[in-house]
């Protein structure tokens, strides 16, 4: 009896090669058959005694480096925002990702935008949703008001989720569940069946490195994203030390030639699962020069499509 099974391709057949490698670190820079978009998240953010760039000079900086982009916590002044857009506009760069804030879901809120943290945001957030329409952006959101997966604020985060899925769909923009560390969506899964609930075409999750490192450790992720690639909305990455403490000083977050953490084998499988949206570069709390440290982190990530 005939075989009628299909033969993968050569690429096909080194990419899965590849992705089974990678845990080895035996991956071929050749076998990433597709180079992201790639920009950076928290640059010059939570390093002692720095205070950011302005956003125009920061926009240089990536530039020169080799960058697409960066992400930051969203501008809600109207002037601000504007101001920072046409500088990346003007420097052929692009936001990919912006940071809504802590979303308020606390036992005690009546809307997630009402005060009470420190970082939640007011209406303003809406509005300036709208504001960023034709400029496909993520809005990553997080959680506060709660401890980690409590189920109590499912119910209010799904109605926050659908109502701001709706204002994105009006922008052109998406809405992920931003996975962080000792707040309420730090778990991954957790969030993917929060997705689930909202149910909502523009309402996805995000996969951060150090967070997912802080929480599972060396826990396989693949089959996580494979089931559930098409909610995949955003990927951050940073070299990131299994085990390490979480104090962002050559531990969890660090350049891309530190840590052990097998980035590259990650990235193999965002193109593996069909991945298409962008992928951040953490930044927050690498010390020293930035455009040395960029330029290291650059020089890793070309390495992985060099061919």
């Amino acid at each position: 009896m005939n075989d009628q099974r299909e033969v993968p391709s050569r690429r096909e057949f080194l990419l899965r090669a590849a992705v089974a490698a990678g845990a080895a670190g035996a991956l071929p820079a050749a076998v990433i058959p597709k180079r992201f978009k790639f920009y950076t998240q928290c640059l010059e953010v939570g390093v002692p005694g720095v205070k950011p760039r302005p956003v125009a000079e920061q926009v240089k900086l990536l530039r020169e480096t080799g960058f697409d982009g960066a992400s930051y916590s969203i501008w809600l002044d109207e002037k601000e925002r504007r101001d920072n857009l046409r500088a990346f506009d003007e420097g052929g760069l692009k936001v990919f990702m912006f940071e809504s804030g802590g979303l308020n879901i606390s036992p005690q809120a009546v809307s997630f935008l009402t005060p009470g943290c420190g970082s939640c945001p007011d209406r303003r957030l809406l509005s300036a949703i709208r504001d960023l329409k034709g400029r496909d952006v993520i809005i990553s959101s997080n959680f506060f008001g709660r401890k980690p997966a409590e189920p109590e604020g499912i119910e209010q985060a799904v109605r926050a989720l659908r109502e701001l899925g709706d204002v994105a769909a009006e922008a052109g923009a998406r809405i992920s569940i931003y996975n962080h560390d000792g707040h309420w969506p730090q778990s991954v899964p957790f969030n993917i069946e929060v997705v689930k609930k909202v149910n909502h075409p523009r309402v996805g999750f995000n996969f951060n490195v150090c967070h997912w490192v802080k929480d599972e450790g060396a826990r396989d992720y693949a089959p996580l994203l494979r089931e559930n690639a098409a909610k995949l909305f955003c990927v951050n990455i940073c070299g990131s030390e299994i085990g390490a403490p979480w104090d962002k000083v050559n531990g969890l977050v660090q350049p891309l030639d530190g840590g052990n953490f097998d980035n590259r084998a990650l990235v193999a499988l965002l193109a593996e699962i069909g991945y298409t949206g962008p992928v951040g570069l953490m930044c927050i709390g690498i010390r020293g020069d930035p455009r040395e440290h960029l330029t290291r982190s650059m020089n890793v990530w070309k390495s992985w499509f060099a061919q």
